[in-house]
């Protein structure tokens, strides 16, 4: 009789750990998933921010603006040197 007690509990003692560990990799996939929404979330919220940013800045002063958005002047190129 203990035998079979202790058989039936091994037994038991396995399907309760697999029932756990699918148990734990479904809740590690929706919470991947939960965080993957959130962070793409900040990320459009951030470009929404930095477009109303330059919306507020153009209108309080339209000159820095385009400052800010033309390209640099093109100077002499760097790390070459004149032969003489």
């Amino acid at each position: 009789m203990s035998s079979r007690f202790c058989f039936v509990l091994v037994i038991f003692f396995f399907a309760a750990t697999l029932i756990v560990a699918v148990y734990l990799r479904g809740a590690d996939k929706r919470t991947f998933y939960e965080v993957r929404m959130c962070k793409i979330e900040q990320g459009r919220l951030q470009q929404e921010l930095w477009q109303k940013q330059l919306r507020v800045e153009s209108l309080i002063n339209p000159a820095s603006i385009s400052r800010v958005a033309q390209p640099a002047p093109a100077g002499p190129a760097r790390g070459k040197k004149k032969s003489t």
